[in-house]
């Protein structure tokens, strides 16, 4: 069965897709665009594309609907489940992986091409399997750790590049009114991804490069007990949080740092007279330096009743004016797809790319080199070397992993039951396994 989900969500979902398929008879092209992306500034900039695509394409339309990063998985299995159409969808890079290696996106070569072909994208843009492009990475973010300078200043605190350095600042500048370090300590994604880049800088990964799970190991218990130590200069309610509240605490002048993709893109809205006391550390390191590369992948549903449509769409959105929208108004989030795109923001008189200053070039887009796709490049990370390394190998499992928060619940368990680290990570890999091989056999019925 695939992607199995509560049926409960079927009902409101086919109903919609119903109201599409009325529509398309009426000689009308629907594209039915499902996106995670709830932010009112973004959501914006889409409702603008849809206006500007349907001027550009008489007899087309886009339906536009958003679910949060926590829903849109099972309202796809949902979907997928049912046998309904879906069209274009953007979803988490896990998610894509799999539903690329099921066979359930359409190819997107044609796209790729029209938009200068695969060397015209920049690193871990495109998700290819068996050489053929599925989706199109629209949010390559890496996570930063943010800093507030003037914090630092006072205290006499450089800004951090080591474990040591980032638990020594946290636990200095940790009070009554100022947290340390804003975390999420919560069993779900967030806390596994922002966990996950401290194994990588500790040289080890989830995966070997056979798609074998590596979770029980010496690394990764003392990853996850660095993790689970810094949780204590965090929120006094951070085993609750999850993506909102760590990069929230820190633009309200609540948090000293933040690990997170785009918290300046936040301040710049909520609180933008704070950003010149804002840093942006390079991406810190124990064994190695590592960040995660994140994504939010756009493809396109091969039993999608208006395949066409949907892929002029996404060309559409990553054309270089359309993405430029997008960028400039959350250039931490939405880096630019291609090299010449890049070139071009440099000259943007868009606010937030003014604002940031050489924070941009010089930190935030370098450190790209340090991303790890675990999606894309699976064995990447060369745990003998401590280096990352380009596989070309997509891992379908990275979602359940994710979406399982198994491993967020074994850090919650060395940060607030006391529980031993090398326990905590052998019990998660006992049951990740069980979960991955479920995974495995779905994928093979297919």
């Amino acid at each position: 069965m695939k992607m199995k989900v509560a049926a409960a969500l079927g009902a409101t979902l086919l109903a919609g897709t119903i109201l599409a398929t009325g529509v398309q008879a009426q000689g009308i092209s629907v594209v039915r665009y499902l996106s995670q992306e709830t932010d009112p500034a973004v959501v914006a900039v889409q409702r603008e594309w849809v206006a500007d695509f349907i001027a550009a394409n008489p007899g087309t339309d886009v339906i536009l609907e958003s679910a949060p990063a926590g829903v849109i998985n099972q309202r796809i299995a949902t979907y997928v489940q049912a046998g309904a159409p879906l069209d274009v969808v953007h979803s988490d890079p896990g998610t894509a992986a799999r539903l690329a290696v099921e066979g359930l996106l359409a190819p997107l070569d044609d796209v790729v091409e029209a938009l200068g072909g695969r060397d015209a994208f920049l690193p871990n843009r495109l998700l290819i399997v068996d050489d053929v492009v599925y989706a199109i990475n629209q949010a390559a973010a890496t996570p930063q750790l943010f800093y507030r300078k003037d914090m630092f200043e006072e205290a006499g605190i450089e800004p951090p590049t080591t474990w040591e350095e980032v638990r020594a600042a946290a636990e200095k500048l940790h009070s009554r009114d100022v947290i340390g370090i804003a975390l999420a300590g919560g069993e779900n994604r967030m806390t596994t991804i922002m966990a996950s880049t401290m194994l990588w800088q500790n040289c080890h990964d989830f995966f070997d490069g056979d798609l074998n799970l590596t979770v029980d190991h010496p690394r990764t218990a003392e990853a996850a007990a660095h993790y689970a130590d810094l949780l204590q200069f965090s929120a006094p309610d951070a085993a609750a949080w999850a993506f909102n509240e760590p990069p929230e605490s820190f633009w309200s002048g609540r948090a000293a740092m933040v690990l997170h993709w785009h918290a300046l893109d936040l301040m710049s809205r909520q609180n933008p007279a704070l950003i010149e006391n804002v840093g942006v550390a390079p991406v810190t390191k124990n064994l190695m330096q590592a960040t995660q590369t994140g994504g939010r992948y756009i493809g396109v549903f091969a039993n999608s009743t208006t395949l066409e449509t949907g892929r002029d769409w996404i060309e559409f959105v990553f054309s270089p004016d359309n993405a430029a929208k997008l960028t400039g108004i959350s250039p931490l989030l939405y880096p630019p797809a291609t090299e010449s795109a890049l070139e071009e923001l440099r000259s943007s008189d868009a606010a937030t790319v003014q604002a940031y200053g050489d924070v941009l070039f010089d930190t935030v887009y370098p450190s790209a080199q340090y991303g790890y796709s675990e999606i894309l490049h699976a064995g990447g990370l060369d745990t003998e070397s401590c280096e990352l390394r380009e596989t070309g190998k997509v891992n379908p499992y990275i979602s359940v992993l994710w979406n399982s928060n198994l491993y967020a619940r074994a850090i919650q368990r060395i940060a607030y039951e006391g529980m031993d680290p090398a326990e905590a990570v052998a019990q998660a890999h006992e049951q990740l396994a069980e979960q991955v091989e479920t995974a495995r056999r779905e994928m093979g019925n297919n």
